[in-house]
């Protein structure tokens, strides 16, 4: 059931026929920019929304602030944006949503609005100011009701090219020349004399005083690029260092650190945008190029040229997009493809080697041929020995926790949540798949998916938690550019010190070195799980449980304390123990006292002949000391040996 605009709203029509009126508007993100400065010292953000009274083109809005982390934050197109306190003005031309000094927004994230309006309550990712209030049911229903109403297969994360970055005038312009429409591609797809525009990473930067040549490379090959070839020297001087004019020495194949093969698109930039990228732009970065003119070079290679446009020429077609945090979706694909091409050049080198080159093996050296094929199985057997050992020792279960009554409904007060306006739902109906998971496909067929990225509140007390030792909370972790994929976020499981890890291997690749930009850092993070009993009062003997992960941000956010190398610092470690016992009152000491007492024989015999709730001097059959508290808990997926398993995840509580 469609939503109506919530009270206090107007819908994008009604608002565009009341000019110079602040007024508040919902509208479906169909197109944005990267934050950009603006003509004077404020921060700007440019995007393209629409509603059900609005064309398919949609209405532009812009939305300043003094501070560049003020800004909306969009993570793709399908966001939801909610805008407080603006008005409709004319700019330049044409009618735009500009925000003023007292302007508010709410950014609703399209990857967790569900298809429909769930009679649950659904707790939706969103992003907003801190001074800004949680959004009201009509207005979450509402977003849901938006974001449906457009064809969600064309939600991506992309980067306008309707507005000038620079101006936010309109681009009418489709390219320097008389040339095709202008749109996205990836390297393998480009064709000769016609225009694209191309994200990628940058290889190697030459400038120079007129122009810069830069290399950049998505991980896709094309077979009309120069081919890098892995241990052999350069002879053409098409990665030159140097200048121009053969004054500075020309690179070997030695200075050229891969991607190797068909992957890397030379781009030559001229006026504004060479000046610009000299100085703004490293090798590593991802930059973003609009407009680029593909052509044959001199060897009859792909190349790319980058010229000023006729109607604007002051704009620069160059931008550096964030490859660490709220990463554009097209350069996490690319950092997907490099790390998969990583992988390849690290565990199938001469292989991988011969395959670039194009070299193919002699048919009569049949036992070199089966010397390596039994090579390649014996590393396949290894490596799958590896994950089962990792697996088997990272599986630490939970010791039988005791039961316990709920002595009353009054709530922690030193447990502070969010979302307090979404009921809290009892753990059963959140473990229970048949509620929530049931899925028709479009042929009619029943089943039930193994997750869905679904957030929840709930009422509930620790009655365990692991690692056995508060100072093991706190991990290692290898920081690299590939944590920002999703495929590495919440995947607790994985030590920080795993040798089998991303991270890892590229610290030993042979195409790492000290200028790498695949280098890694070592900081400490929070990783610990937590065993969760319903606290809902029910008819039920045997209580719900539900095992939870708190990591990074939500740990800090419900510790309030950064993580550190706690066996270093016992006064970190002092003060968690304390911020823990307002959570779990004396869980750890009775815990404590119940594992010195199974080590002793007589115990030990105890264990082996009762069942799970056992009673060891009513150590763990008295109940908790603190009342039952409030969390949010989100469920999520993660892929283990080829299998989805559902995990949960605690978040939005704090400890005061």
């Amino acid at each position: 059931m469609a939503s109506t605009v919530p009270p206090g709203f107007v819908d994008l029509h009604t608002a565009f026929m009341r000019p110079d009126t602040e007024l508040n508007v919902m509208g479906v993100v169909m197109d944005y920019l990267p934050p950009a400065k603006s003509r004077g010292s404020d921060w700007m953000s440019t995007f393209t929304i629409v509603d059900n009274t609005t064309s398919y083109t949609g209405e532009k809005a812009r939305y300043f602030r003094a501070q560049e982390t003020d800004l909306p934050s969009f993570r793709s197109t399908g966001d939801v944006v909610m805008l407080r306190k603006v008005k409709i003005k004319d700019w330049s031309g044409m009618k735009l949503v500009l925000s003023g000094r007292s302007s508010t927004w709410t950014v609703f994230h399209q990857v967790s609005i569900p298809i429909s309006i769930p009679e649950i309550q659904p707790i939706l990712d969103l992003s907003k100011l801190a001074v800004v209030p949680e959004p009201t049911i009509p207005e979450t229903r509402y977003a849901i009701t938006l974001c449906n109403s457009q064809d969600r297969s064309s939600y991506s994360a992309r980067i306008s090219q309707n507005i000038s970055m620079d101006t936010g005038t309109p681009n009418t312009s489709t390219s320097a020349s008389s040339g095709p429409r202008l749109k996205f591609s990836l390297i393998k797809d480009v064709g000769i004399s016609s225009y694209y525009d191309v994200v990628g990473q940058v290889v190697k930067l030459y400038p120079d005083d007129i122009k810069t040549e830069l290399y950049i490379t998505d991980y896709t090959p094309n077979g009309l690029l120069y081919n890098y070839e892995w241990g052999r020297g350069a002879d053409d001087g098409a990665a030159r260092e140097g200048d121009a004019y053969d004054y500075a020495p020309r690179a070997t194949k030695k200075n050229w650190q891969g991607p190797f093969g068909k992957l890397t698109l030379s781009v030559t930039l001229w006026s504004p945008h060479s000046g610009w990228t000299q100085a703004n732009v490293k090798e590593g970065d991802f930059v973003f190029l609009r407009n680029v003119h593909i052509k044959y070079s001199r060897d009859h290679k792909i190349e790319g040229v980058l010229h000023s446009d006729r109607q604007w020429p002051e704009r620069v077609d160059v931008s550096v997009l964030d490859g660490k945090h709220n990463a554009d979706d097209r350069v996490k694909d690319v950092l997907r493809r490099k790390r998969d091409y990583m992988k390849k050049f690290e565990h199938q080198s001469k292989d991988f080697v011969d395959e670039i080159r194009g070299q193919k093996r002699k048919e009569g050296n049949s036992a070199k041929s089966l010397s390596s094929a039994q090579l390649k199985k014996k590393r396949r057997q290894e490596r799958k020995e590896s994950e089962q050992e990792k697996k088997t020792s990272k599986g630490a279960e939970f010791d039988a926790a005791s039961t316990t009554k709920t002595t009353g409904r009054e709530l922690n007060k030193n447990i502070a949540c969010t979302h307090d306006s979404i009921p809290p739902r009892s753990l059963s109906s959140i473990l229970l798949l048949e509620t929530t998971h049931a899925h028709i496909t479009p042929n009619g067929t029943s089943c039930t998916l193994p997750f869905q990225n679904i957030c929840s509140r709930a009422t509930v007390r620790v009655v365990d938690f692991f690692p056995h030792d508060l100072a093991e909370f706190a991990v290692r972790h290898k920081t690299s550019e590939f944590d920002n994929l999703s495929e590495n976020d919440g995947n607790e499981a994985d030590s920080s010190d795993d040798s089998g890890s991303v991270s890892s291997s590229l610290s030993s690749s042979p195409t790492s070195d000290s200028d790498s930009s695949q280098k890694t850092n070592v900081r400490w993070e929070w990783r610990f799980c937590l065993l969760l009993e319903d606290a809902i009062p029910s008819m039920e003997k045997t209580k719900d449980r539900m095992k939870v992960f708190v990591a990074d941000d939500d740990a800090v956010f419900l510790l309030k304390m950064d993580a550190e190398n706690l066996r270093n610092s016992p006064t970190t470690l002092s003060q968690l123990r304390e911020k823990l016992f307002l959570l779990w009152g004396d869980l750890e000491e009775r815990k404590t006292r119940t594992n010195a007492l199974r080590e002793t024989n007589a115990n030990q015999a105890i264990l082996k002949s009762g069942a799970d709730d056992v009673k060891e001097k009513g150590v763990l059959q008295s109940p908790l000391r603190t009342p039952p508290f409030q969390c949010c808990i989100k469920e999520y997926g993660i892929k283990t040996e080829g299998k989805w398993e559902r995990r949960f995840r605690m978040f939005g509580a704090t400890i005061s």
